[in-house]
């Protein structure tokens, strides 16, 4: 299902991409932040990688809806 998604919609599976780019970033920033003590730092980081999880997430579950819809 997730191929034909992404055949079907290339601006999504770019966005999808570019979202678990960002948290694996945001992951390694807080592999950093708590390396040096940083712990501010660390919980805005784990912050943007749940963020970013959870909006893959939602994406996933609302295509099934707007599919329906047409």
């Amino acid at each position: 299902m997730q191929q034909a998604s992404q055949t079907d919609n290339p601006l999504g599976a770019l966005i999808d991409q570019r979202r678990a780019l960002s948290a694996k970033l945001a992951g390694v920033n807080l592999q950093i932040a708590m390396e040096v003590g940083d712990r501010d730092s660390a919980r805005l980081h784990l912050k943007e990688m749940n963020a970013q999880t959870e909006a893959r997430l939602a994406a996933r579950f609302a295509m099934p809806n707007q599919m329906g819809a047409h």
